[in-house]
């Protein structure tokens, strides 16, 4: 009797907390899909063709438990709101690296023209083929929730 009070007990204390200990999480989502990363720190690449230009671009971003911070860039043309500046030329990309804090939150809006690829340390994460705005967002959830992949 005593060894399943105290299961039950153990039980109840791990789903109170479960419920109500946050845990940050990178969140990112199209309206259609959402996708929950548990926070230490995640490199997430966001690859594109530029609407204007029609050249590849590559975002490199650090996300992690204070927020994202965009830390590289590679692009293969100039105009149309690409920089003008690089510290490297490879033969195919100009190179750029930066440490710019983008906050807690952020917006990509993609059109079909764009052949988007979004990747999380190496996986991809989301491919949108539409007109999609693709919401980035670190924010705290229940350890529950995260553990389900809910948020």
């Amino acid at each position: 009797m005593r060894r399943r009070f105290l299961f039950l007990t153990a039980l109840l204390v791990f789903l109170i907390l479960s419920l109500t200990l946050p845990r940050k999480v990178l969140i990112i989502n199209d309206g259609k899909l959402e996708k929950i990363y548990p926070l230490g720190s995640h490199l997430l690449v966001v690859e594109y063709v530029h609407s204007v230009e029609r050249s590849r671009v590559i975002e490199i971003l650090e996300v992690n438990k204070s927020g994202i911070y965009a830390v590289g860039m590679k692009w293969q043309d100039f105009g149309a709101g690409l920089p003008e500046d690089f510290q490297r030329w490879n033969g195919e990309w100009y190179e750029k690296k930066i440490s710019i804090p983008l906050g807690k939150s952020l917006d990509f809006w993609f059109i079909p023209l764009n052949q988007a690829n979004i990747s999380v340390d190496g996986s991809l994460a989301l491919a949108p083929r539409s007109d999609t705005l693709v919401k980035f967002e670190v924010k705290s959830c229940p350890l529950l929730l995260t553990t389900l992949r809910r948020c």
